[in-house]
């Protein structure tokens, strides 16, 4: 009679809880003998051949052929990890053993793990916490949601973009730290779990202004901006004149918030010289109340008309010269030939001298220019010359026409008892042919001409 043997050996099997396991036991030449499963770690009797004896129905037998039991475990739960003995009740027993293990994907527990918001005031401590449990135990894992990096605390000041560790702690927490942070559970069994924990820094409103001195014409539009960080989220309000603005047919306000961060916007439109003035943007939540301030001045916009008409005004206007009243000194001799009670002295004379006095003075062409030179160089206020430049042609044939009249003058006196009406008529000839040649001081010379005129009359009538 030959003895029952165990053909194959059980395999050690895997699964994952909630799933069925399997495990053959292969006996050759059983005989009369029976085949029993046995639960090692509970101590507990399963099967004996085909009948279930264990209370738990998730366990059974069944027998494939004539040598083959294979136990069936439906739903596998975590404690149904252990051995089992396959035996065959025989003298001495014979039995293999198998190994089931249970594996759990992660679990949080989330008694023990920090809850989906938490706020905290700004500049406090803040500790987050995510427990989770599955076999094997999980690893946890923290990161932002944004993928941006963070300081933790045990971190030394270094900042990081993921922490290892059921726990995270942040130290001195800031509007920065604000946001969505994953926890993240692995154990190498599927599936990964996370959870998000939204970390909500409380603080009082900021506001911010872009643009505070905006300038804008009459009759157009314009927005006021303002920027305001709070949390949580402010009541936001804008003043003009100590009164509120609300939405008119010519002003609207609107927000547009990001985050923490609100954009408030003030529209004008059809602007009038009574909206030019300071707006005040305000905002408040429950830790306090703050204000800014965008000032609106206008913008003078000349018209086309009002161009042409001060280009025209501009255009016209001359730049004139500041007059001096300036004292000349006239040579001795001037006021001596040109008295007042000499019977050749006229007011064009006169005119004519205080004409060219001055006009020496001021750099003109007068008659004088080149006896009156030196004497206006010494006289004028504040004027310097650096050199003596050469007299102009004009000039110097104002000075010799000045001798000639003198010396005419004295030979006609000298030869009107000596010479004959033919010689005086010929030096009156000679003088006005050099007279009309130096026409750049004919003014002069006419002047001098009537003084000769009368003198050669006078000597004619006594000849």
């Amino acid at each position: 009679m030959r003895l029952p043997k165990f053909v194959a050996t059980i395999p050690n099997v895997t699964v994952t809880a909630g799933r069925d396991a399997s495990l053959p036991c292969i006996v050759q030449d059983i005989g009369d003998y029976q085949v029993t499963w046995m639960h090692l770690n509970r101590v507990m009797l399963l099967t004996i051949d085909e009948t279930t004896i264990t209370m738990i129905p998730r366990f059974r037998v069944i027998k494939e052929d004539l040598s083959t039991w294979t136990l069936n475990i439906r739903d596998v739960q975590p404690n149904d990890t252990g051995y089992y003995v396959c035996q065959v009740n025989m003298e001495p027993v014979i039995n293999q053993v198998g190994y089931v293990q249970v594996v759990v994907p992660p679990q949080f527990v989330d008694e023990e793990s920090s809850q989906s918001h938490v706020s905290v005031q700004e500049g406090h401590d803040v500790k987050l916490v995510c427990r989770a449990e599955g076999v094997p135990s999980p690893n946890i894992r923290w990161t932002r949601e944004d993928g941006q990096p963070f300081r933790p605390s045990r971190g030394k000041n270094q900042v990081v973009k993921h922490v290892d560790s059921e726990t995270l702690e942040l130290q001195s927490v800031s509007r920065k730290d604000m946001g969505a942070y994953l926890c993240i559970a692995t154990n190498k069994v599927p599936p990964s779990i996370s959870k998000r924990i939204v970390l909500n820094v409380h603080f009082q409103p900021l506001i911010t202004v872009p643009n505070q001195l905006v300038g804008a014409p009459v009759g157009t539009s314009v927005t006021l901006e303002c920027q305001v960080d709070a949390f949580p989220n402010a009541v936001h309000f804008w003043r003009f004149n100590n009164q509120l603005l609300i939405n008119s047919t010519r002003q609207e306000t609107h927000e547009i918030r990001q985050d923490y961060t609100t954009t408030m916007k003030l529209s004008l439109r059809s602007l009038r010289h009574k909206d030019f003035g300071s707006y005040v943007c305000g905002a408040k939540n429950s830790l306090g109340e703050t204000d800014s301030n965008v000032r609106l001045y206008e913008i003078v916009v000349t018209r086309g008309s009002d161009e042409k008409q001060e280009h025209s005004s501009q255009s016209n206007s001359v730049l004139r010269p500041e007059q001096h009243n300036e004292d000349h000194i006239i040579d001795s001799w001037h006021r001596q030939e040109l008295d007042s009670d000499s019977p050749g002295y006229t007011l064009e004379e006169n005119a004519f001298m205080r004409g060219g006095v001055h006009g020496s003075s001021l750099g003109g062409t007068g008659p004088l220019d080149g006896l009156g030179s030196g004497t206006s160089g010494r006289t004028s206020m504040g004027a310097t010359t650096s050199s003596s430049p050469a007299l102009p042609r004009h000039t110097i044939g104002g000075v010799w026409a000045g001798v000639w009249c003198s010396c005419c003058f004295a030979t006609l006196r000298l030869g009107v008892s000596t010479m004959g009406s033919a010689r005086l008529w010929a030096s009156v000839g000679l003088l006005l042919l050099f007279l009309l040649h130096e026409t750049a001081t004919h003014v002069f010379i006419f002047s001098r001409l009537g003084t000769v005129g009368s003198a050669l009359t006078h000597a004619q009538t006594h000849t």
